[in-house]
Protein backbone atom coordinates (compact mmCIF):
# COMPACT_ATOMS: atom_id res chain seq x y z
CA UNK A 1 0.00 0.00 0.00
CA UNK A 2 1.40 3.39 -0.91
CA UNK A 3 2.59 5.91 1.67
CA UNK A 4 0.14 8.53 0.42
CA UNK A 5 -2.79 6.10 0.51
CA UNK A 6 -1.90 5.32 4.11
CA UNK A 7 -1.71 9.04 4.76
CA UNK A 8 -5.21 9.44 3.36
CA UNK A 9 -6.50 6.72 5.67
CA UNK A 10 -4.80 8.36 8.63
CA UNK A 11 -6.26 11.75 7.88
CA UNK A 12 -9.74 10.58 7.03
CA UNK A 13 -10.20 7.75 9.51
CA UNK A 14 -7.52 6.72 11.97
CA UNK A 15 -7.17 10.17 13.48
CA UNK A 16 -10.87 10.89 13.24
CA UNK A 17 -10.19 14.31 11.79
CA UNK A 18 -11.81 14.27 8.38
CA UNK A 19 -14.44 16.94 7.95
CA UNK A 20 -16.30 17.92 4.79
CA UNK A 21 -16.45 21.47 6.12
CA UNK A 22 -13.80 23.61 7.72
CA UNK A 23 -12.74 23.15 11.32
CA UNK A 24 -13.32 26.46 13.08
CA UNK A 25 -12.13 25.30 16.49
CA UNK A 26 -9.78 22.35 16.59
CA UNK A 27 -7.08 20.65 18.58
CA UNK A 28 -4.41 21.16 15.95
CA UNK A 29 -1.05 22.81 16.47
CA UNK A 30 -1.62 26.58 16.91
CA UNK A 31 0.46 28.44 14.33
CA UNK A 32 1.09 31.97 13.10
CA UNK A 33 2.44 32.17 9.56
CA UNK A 34 4.75 35.10 8.78
CA UNK A 35 5.08 35.34 5.01
CA UNK A 36 6.52 37.60 2.31
CA UNK A 37 3.70 36.71 -0.09
CA UNK A 38 4.76 38.86 -3.03
CA UNK A 39 7.53 37.39 -5.17
CA UNK A 40 8.32 33.67 -5.03
CA UNK A 41 5.29 31.40 -5.37
CA UNK A 42 6.46 28.92 -2.76
CA UNK A 43 4.67 31.15 -0.23
CA UNK A 44 1.43 30.13 -1.96
CA UNK A 45 2.41 26.49 -1.46
CA UNK A 46 3.05 27.16 2.23
CA UNK A 47 -0.29 28.94 2.68
CA UNK A 48 -1.99 26.05 0.92
CA UNK A 49 -0.49 23.49 3.30
CA UNK A 50 -1.45 25.63 6.29
CA UNK A 51 -5.06 25.89 5.09
CA UNK A 52 -5.31 22.18 4.24
CA UNK A 53 -4.03 21.14 7.66
CA UNK A 54 -6.19 23.76 9.37
CA UNK A 55 -9.26 22.22 7.76
CA UNK A 56 -8.08 18.75 8.76
CA UNK A 57 -7.64 19.71 12.39
CA UNK A 58 -3.87 19.17 12.34
CA UNK A 59 -3.18 22.91 12.47
CA UNK A 60 -4.95 25.81 14.12
CA UNK A 61 -4.02 28.75 11.88
CA UNK A 62 -4.42 31.66 14.29
CA UNK A 63 -3.17 34.40 11.97
CA UNK A 64 -1.11 35.44 8.96
CA UNK A 65 1.39 38.29 9.14
CA UNK A 66 2.67 39.75 5.87
CA UNK A 67 6.31 40.89 6.01
CA UNK A 68 6.54 42.47 2.53
CA UNK A 69 5.25 46.05 2.04
CA UNK A 70 3.04 45.66 -1.04
CA UNK A 71 -0.64 46.04 -0.15
CA UNK A 72 -1.38 43.15 -2.51
CA UNK A 73 0.15 40.66 -0.04
CA UNK A 74 -2.67 40.78 2.50
CA UNK A 75 -5.27 40.81 -0.28
CA UNK A 76 -3.73 37.77 -1.95
CA UNK A 77 -3.54 35.92 1.36
CA UNK A 78 -7.20 36.69 1.96
CA UNK A 79 -8.13 35.32 -1.47
CA UNK A 80 -6.28 32.07 -0.76
CA UNK A 81 -7.84 31.65 2.68
CA UNK A 82 -11.29 32.43 1.29
CA UNK A 83 -10.84 29.74 -1.38
CA UNK A 84 -10.24 27.22 1.43
CA UNK A 85 -13.29 28.50 3.33
CA UNK A 86 -11.07 30.11 5.96
CA UNK A 87 -11.89 33.73 5.26
CA UNK A 88 -12.10 34.62 8.97
CA UNK A 89 -8.44 33.92 9.71
CA UNK A 90 -6.96 37.32 10.70
CA UNK A 91 -4.37 38.83 8.40
CA UNK A 92 -1.97 41.68 9.18
CA UNK A 93 -0.36 43.91 6.54
CA UNK A 94 3.11 45.39 6.85
CA UNK A 95 3.41 49.18 7.08
CA UNK A 96 4.04 51.45 5.31
CA UNK A 97 2.01 50.00 2.45
CA UNK A 98 3.14 50.35 -1.15
CA UNK A 99 1.54 49.73 -4.51
CA UNK A 100 4.50 47.66 -5.68
CA UNK A 101 4.10 44.59 -7.84
CA UNK A 102 6.78 41.98 -8.38
CA UNK A 103 9.13 42.21 -11.34
CA UNK A 104 11.89 39.66 -11.86
CA UNK A 105 14.88 41.85 -12.61
CA UNK A 106 17.37 39.06 -11.87
CA UNK A 107 16.42 36.15 -14.15
CA UNK A 108 13.73 37.89 -16.27
CA UNK A 109 11.78 34.63 -16.11
CA UNK A 110 9.30 34.72 -13.25
CA UNK A 111 5.94 36.47 -13.32
CA UNK A 112 3.82 38.51 -10.92
CA UNK A 113 0.83 36.74 -9.37
CA UNK A 114 -0.26 38.33 -6.06
CA UNK A 115 -2.30 41.23 -7.46
CA UNK A 116 -3.98 38.78 -9.83
CA UNK A 117 -4.99 36.56 -6.92
CA UNK A 118 -6.30 39.61 -5.10
CA UNK A 119 -8.56 40.78 -7.91
CA UNK A 120 -9.68 37.54 -9.54
CA UNK A 121 -10.89 35.55 -6.51
CA UNK A 122 -13.28 36.47 -3.69
CA UNK A 123 -11.68 37.74 -0.48
CA UNK A 124 -12.83 39.07 2.86
CA UNK A 125 -10.08 41.67 3.31
CA UNK A 126 -11.14 44.61 1.16
CA UNK A 127 -8.28 46.99 1.92
CA UNK A 128 -4.90 46.18 3.45
CA UNK A 129 -4.98 49.49 5.31
CA UNK A 130 -7.91 48.15 7.37
CA UNK A 131 -5.93 45.21 8.76
CA UNK A 132 -3.95 45.32 12.02
CA UNK A 133 -0.21 45.78 11.93
CA UNK A 134 1.83 42.59 12.32
CA UNK A 135 2.91 43.58 15.85
CA UNK A 136 -0.71 44.23 16.84
CA UNK A 137 -1.75 40.85 15.45
CA UNK A 138 1.09 39.02 17.18
CA UNK A 139 0.47 40.68 20.52
CA UNK A 140 -3.27 40.00 20.34
CA UNK A 141 -2.86 36.32 19.46
CA UNK A 142 -0.06 35.68 21.94
CA UNK A 143 -1.74 37.49 24.83
CA UNK A 144 -4.74 35.14 24.67
CA UNK A 145 -2.81 31.94 23.89
CA UNK A 146 -2.01 29.17 26.33
CA UNK A 147 1.53 29.16 27.67
CA UNK A 148 4.16 27.58 25.41
CA UNK A 149 1.57 26.68 22.78
CA UNK A 150 2.26 28.71 19.64
CA UNK A 151 4.49 27.80 16.72
CA UNK A 152 5.59 30.81 14.68
CA UNK A 153 6.51 29.86 11.11
CA UNK A 154 8.63 32.49 9.36
CA UNK A 155 8.97 32.20 5.58
CA UNK A 156 10.36 35.58 4.58
CA UNK A 157 12.15 38.52 6.10
CA UNK A 158 12.33 38.77 9.86
CA UNK A 159 11.31 42.42 10.35
CA UNK A 160 7.92 41.58 11.92
CA UNK A 161 9.54 39.32 14.50
CA UNK A 162 12.26 41.86 15.22
CA UNK A 163 9.58 44.51 15.79
CA UNK A 164 7.66 42.12 18.04
CA UNK A 165 10.78 41.44 20.11
CA UNK A 166 11.24 45.19 20.65
CA UNK A 167 7.57 45.97 21.36
CA UNK A 168 6.64 47.30 24.77
CA UNK A 169 3.70 46.70 27.07
CA UNK A 170 0.50 48.32 25.78
CA UNK A 171 -3.30 48.13 25.92
CA UNK A 172 -3.18 44.63 24.44
CA UNK A 173 -0.88 43.11 27.05
CA UNK A 174 1.09 44.25 30.08
CA UNK A 175 3.96 42.09 28.81
CA UNK A 176 6.67 43.22 26.43
CA UNK A 177 7.11 41.40 23.14
CA UNK A 178 10.14 39.55 24.50
CA UNK A 179 8.10 38.44 27.52
CA UNK A 180 5.12 37.37 25.39
CA UNK A 181 7.35 35.25 23.19
CA UNK A 182 9.05 33.68 26.21
CA UNK A 183 5.70 32.81 27.76
CA UNK A 184 3.52 31.84 24.80
CA UNK A 185 5.73 30.51 21.98
CA UNK A 186 6.98 26.93 22.09
CA UNK A 187 8.93 26.98 18.82
CA UNK A 188 10.06 29.37 16.10
CA UNK A 189 10.50 27.73 12.70
CA UNK A 190 12.49 29.82 10.22
CA UNK A 191 13.08 29.40 6.50
CA UNK A 192 16.38 31.19 6.35
CA UNK A 193 20.11 30.70 6.23
CA UNK A 194 22.45 28.15 4.65
CA UNK A 195 23.74 25.22 6.72
CA UNK A 196 26.16 24.63 8.18
CA UNK A 197 27.18 28.07 6.87
CA UNK A 198 26.68 30.44 3.97
CA UNK A 199 24.50 33.23 2.60
CA UNK A 200 20.76 33.08 1.91
CA UNK A 201 18.34 35.75 0.70
CA UNK A 202 15.77 35.78 3.52
CA UNK A 203 18.59 36.37 5.98
CA UNK A 204 21.07 38.49 4.07
CA UNK A 205 19.13 40.08 1.23
CA UNK A 206 16.04 41.64 2.82
CA UNK A 207 16.81 43.18 6.20
CA UNK A 208 20.04 41.88 7.76
CA UNK A 209 19.59 44.09 10.83
CA UNK A 210 16.26 42.42 11.67
CA UNK A 211 17.77 38.99 10.99
CA UNK A 212 20.53 39.71 13.49
CA UNK A 213 17.97 40.88 16.07
CA UNK A 214 15.97 37.66 15.84
CA UNK A 215 18.76 35.10 15.37
CA UNK A 216 21.05 36.55 18.02
CA UNK A 217 18.51 37.78 20.59
CA UNK A 218 15.56 35.37 20.53
CA UNK A 219 14.55 34.23 24.05
CA UNK A 220 16.82 31.37 25.01
CA UNK A 221 13.99 29.28 26.47
CA UNK A 222 12.14 29.10 23.12
CA UNK A 223 13.18 26.42 20.65
CA UNK A 224 14.30 27.49 17.17
CA UNK A 225 14.40 25.23 14.10
CA UNK A 226 15.91 26.41 10.82
CA UNK A 227 15.03 25.20 7.34
CA UNK A 228 17.91 26.16 5.08
CA UNK A 229 18.36 27.12 1.48
CA UNK A 230 20.08 23.81 0.76
CA UNK A 231 17.04 21.79 1.90
CA UNK A 232 14.09 23.29 0.03
CA UNK A 233 16.24 24.40 -2.86
CA UNK A 234 16.74 20.80 -3.93
CA UNK A 235 13.10 19.69 -3.62
CA UNK A 236 11.03 20.51 -6.71
CA UNK A 237 7.30 20.31 -6.05
CA UNK A 238 4.48 21.33 -8.37
CA UNK A 239 4.58 18.38 -10.77
CA UNK A 240 1.42 18.03 -12.89
CA UNK A 241 -0.50 20.75 -11.04
CA UNK A 242 -2.52 21.48 -14.19
CA UNK A 243 -3.86 17.93 -14.19
CA UNK A 244 -4.41 17.71 -10.45
CA UNK A 245 -5.97 21.05 -9.53
CA UNK A 246 -9.42 22.29 -10.41
CA UNK A 247 -9.13 24.84 -13.25
CA UNK A 248 -10.54 27.55 -10.96
CA UNK A 249 -7.86 27.03 -8.29
CA UNK A 250 -5.95 30.18 -7.29
CA UNK A 251 -3.05 27.94 -6.26
CA UNK A 252 -2.77 26.54 -9.78
CA UNK A 253 -3.04 29.99 -11.35
CA UNK A 254 -0.40 31.46 -9.03
CA UNK A 255 2.11 28.75 -9.93
CA UNK A 256 1.34 29.10 -13.63
CA UNK A 257 1.72 32.87 -13.55
CA UNK A 258 4.94 32.79 -11.55
CA UNK A 259 6.82 29.87 -13.09
CA UNK A 260 5.55 30.39 -16.64
CA UNK A 261 6.85 28.60 -19.72
CA UNK A 262 4.14 25.95 -19.32
CA UNK A 263 5.48 24.70 -15.98
CA UNK A 264 4.36 24.75 -12.35
CA UNK A 265 7.49 23.14 -10.87
CA UNK A 266 9.24 25.20 -8.21
CA UNK A 267 11.64 24.81 -5.27
CA UNK A 268 9.99 24.03 -1.95
CA UNK A 269 11.66 26.18 0.70
CA UNK A 270 8.47 27.47 2.31
CA UNK A 271 6.24 24.37 1.96
CA UNK A 272 8.82 22.19 3.74
CA UNK A 273 9.21 24.76 6.51
CA UNK A 274 5.45 24.95 7.00
CA UNK A 275 5.05 21.17 6.94
CA UNK A 276 7.59 20.81 9.74
CA UNK A 277 6.13 23.75 11.66
CA UNK A 278 2.77 21.98 11.82
CA UNK A 279 3.57 18.28 12.24
CA UNK A 280 7.19 18.24 13.42
CA UNK A 281 9.42 15.19 13.09
CA UNK A 282 7.48 12.53 14.95
CA UNK A 283 4.00 12.78 13.42
CA UNK A 284 4.52 10.12 10.76
CA UNK A 285 6.73 7.86 12.82
CA UNK A 286 4.08 7.69 15.57
CA UNK A 287 1.77 6.24 12.91
CA UNK A 288 4.44 3.72 11.88
CA UNK A 289 5.02 5.59 8.66
CA UNK A 290 8.35 6.77 7.41
CA UNK A 291 9.69 9.98 9.02
CA UNK A 292 10.40 12.56 6.33
CA UNK A 293 12.62 15.09 8.14
CA UNK A 294 15.35 14.92 10.77
CA UNK A 295 17.61 17.28 12.69
CA UNK A 296 21.05 17.65 11.19
CA UNK A 297 22.64 18.50 14.55
CA UNK A 298 22.39 17.45 18.18
CA UNK A 299 23.62 20.70 19.69
CA UNK A 300 24.88 24.18 18.86
CA UNK A 301 23.37 27.44 17.72
CA UNK A 302 23.02 29.68 14.69
CA UNK A 303 24.97 32.92 14.48
CA UNK A 304 24.46 35.73 11.98
CA UNK A 305 26.81 38.41 10.70
CA UNK A 306 24.81 41.49 9.70
CA UNK A 307 27.85 43.02 8.00
CA UNK A 308 27.94 40.44 5.20
CA UNK A 309 24.55 38.75 5.58
CA UNK A 310 25.95 35.29 6.25
CA UNK A 311 25.21 32.75 8.96
CA UNK A 312 27.26 29.98 10.51
CA UNK A 313 26.46 27.13 12.88
CA UNK A 314 28.43 27.21 16.11
CA UNK A 315 29.01 23.81 17.73
CA UNK A 316 28.24 24.35 21.42
CA UNK A 317 27.26 21.35 23.54
CA UNK A 318 25.60 23.69 26.02
CA UNK A 319 22.82 24.61 23.56
CA UNK A 320 20.40 21.82 22.65
CA UNK A 321 17.19 23.62 21.59
CA UNK A 322 18.35 24.95 18.23
CA UNK A 323 18.39 22.77 15.11
CA UNK A 324 18.56 22.81 11.36
CA UNK A 325 16.64 20.37 9.21
CA UNK A 326 17.62 17.72 6.70
CA UNK A 327 15.73 14.96 4.93
CA UNK A 328 15.43 11.82 7.02
CA UNK A 329 17.57 8.83 6.13
CA UNK A 330 16.27 7.08 3.04
CA UNK A 331 14.09 10.00 1.96
CA UNK A 332 14.91 11.52 -1.41
CA UNK A 333 14.22 14.99 -2.76
CA UNK A 334 11.70 13.39 -5.11
CA UNK A 335 9.90 11.63 -2.25
CA UNK A 336 9.49 14.86 -0.33
CA UNK A 337 8.28 16.67 -3.44
CA UNK A 338 5.59 14.05 -4.03
CA UNK A 339 4.37 14.31 -0.44
CA UNK A 340 4.10 18.10 -0.74
CA UNK A 341 2.22 17.74 -4.03
CA UNK A 342 -0.28 15.35 -2.48
CA UNK A 343 -1.00 17.77 0.34
CA UNK A 344 -1.21 20.87 -1.84
CA UNK A 345 -3.47 19.35 -4.50
CA UNK A 346 -6.07 18.05 -2.09
CA UNK A 347 -9.61 19.06 -3.10
CA UNK A 348 -10.71 21.82 -0.66
CA UNK A 349 -14.24 20.37 -0.60
CA UNK A 350 -13.14 16.83 0.24
CA UNK A 351 -12.24 17.09 3.90
CA UNK A 352 -8.94 15.42 4.73
CA UNK A 353 -8.93 12.52 2.32
CA UNK A 354 -6.21 12.97 -0.28
CA UNK A 355 -7.51 12.22 -3.73
CA UNK A 356 -4.49 10.90 -5.58
CA UNK A 357 -3.33 7.41 -4.65
CA UNK A 358 0.25 6.76 -5.69
CA UNK A 359 1.36 3.49 -7.18
CA UNK A 360 4.65 3.03 -5.34
CA UNK A 361 5.70 3.31 -1.72
CA UNK A 362 7.30 6.52 -0.52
Amino acid sequence: MSFIFLLAIVLSGALGLARATKVSTNGGQPIILDTDLFSDVDDVGALTIANVFHNCGLADLRGIAINSPSHYGALGASALCTYFDNEDIPIAAFRPLTNDTFFDSFFYLYGEYVSKLAYNWPRKVKESSLTPTPVELYRTILSSAEDESIHIISIGGLINLADLLKSEADHISHLSGFQLISAKVSELIVMGGQYPSGWEYNFGGIDPKSTAEVVNHWPKNVKITYSGNELGGNVFSGQNFAQRFSPDSPVLSAYQWYVGRGSTIRQSWDPITTLYGIVGLEWLSKLRLRPMLAYANAFGYNSFNAANGSNAWVNDTGVTNQHWLRLADGVTNYTMARLLDEIMTRDPSAGCCFQHEMSDDL
